[in-house]
């Protein structure tokens, strides 16, 4: 993905937030909007009425690099607007009382950054621009089966809507992450969505380090009905573990220069 610091500087980063070092599944925080039911450990969120009061969290603050990723599962055709994504620095543990909308009332708290994720898979918007991006999606960084992030190399696939190319950003299936990449010092980070596996790039730029540790925010809001999280972190094989380290530390799409045996080459490009 291009990230401006290495495996090395973002995980002393996280260290000094308190983070762990290796992410762990993630969950829905128990503080959320009135209209919000949550099912499955958590996991997913049900907007039971109307289009607002449709607030959540993660339950965990976000490490830098980590993909927090949800897939939508259910909509309501006719609404007007779609889903929210981005983060805060609000602490949901406090249990402060919430908005009814993401956006503007969320932000307008200050200490949070949302996009409004709208039907053109180009269109995922800054909130401040006041208007949907226009152009084309950038084109994947990257090797084109994984995504590289601080403490995981994900496969694309599991970004990407199980049922394939097609699948607009509001469509049922689609899947949408937002990360942070801090940049050089440490001090300020950007927002990246990511769309269907792809990086939308920075979203919100300059984004302060300091204030408080970052949670993802999601406003179920306008046709989306019901999301789940995707759950890109945990227990893996040993075999996958390595994968990881020898990837964090290759540069560029290098796998095929490895001298090693083509089965082990293609374990490492997600190909087996």
């Amino acid at each position: 993905m291009g990230l401006p610091a290495g495996p090395d500087a973002l995980a002393a980063l996280a260290g000094r937030h308190g983070a762990p070092l290796l992410p762990r599944t993630h969950h829905f925080h128990r503080h959320h909007g009135s209209n919000i039911i949550l099912c499955d450990d958590n996991t997913a969120a049900y907007r039971k009425a109307s289009f607002a009061n449709a607030i959540t969290f993660s339950q965990r603050a976000l490490v830098p690099g980590e993909i927090f990723c949800i897939e939508i599962e259910k909509t309501e055709p006719g609404w007007s607007g779609h889903l929210r994504l981005g983060l805060t620095q609000l602490n949901p543990d406090t249990g402060f009382p919430l908005p009814s909308y993401g956006l503007p009332d969320l932000v307008s708290l200050r200490g949070s950054w949302l996009v409004a994720v709208n039907k053109p898979p180009d269109v995922p918007a800054p909130a401040a621009a006041g208007a949907p991006r226009t152009g084309r999606p950038p084109a994947p960084a990257g090797h084109p089966a994984y995504l590289r992030t601080a403490f995981k190399t994900v496969p694309r696939a599991a970004l990407r809507a199980p049922a394939g190319s097609g699948v607009l950003p509001t469509d049922v299936g689609s899947r949408l992450g937002v990360m942070y990449v801090p940049r050089a010092g440490g001090e300020l980070a950007d927002m990246h969505l990511i769309v269907n596996g792809d990086d939308q790039g920075a979203v919100e730029k300059e984004i302060p380090l300091r204030g408080a540790p970052l949670h993802a925010v999601v406003d179920v809001y306008g046709s989306t009905k019901l999301i789940r999280i995707v759950q890109l972190y945990g227990v893996q094989s040993l075999m996958s573990s390595c994968r990881e380290v020898i990837l964090q530390h290759l540069v560029g799409s290098r796998v095929s220069q490895l001298p090693l045996p083509p089965a082990l080459k293609n374990f490492l490009a997600f190909k087996s």
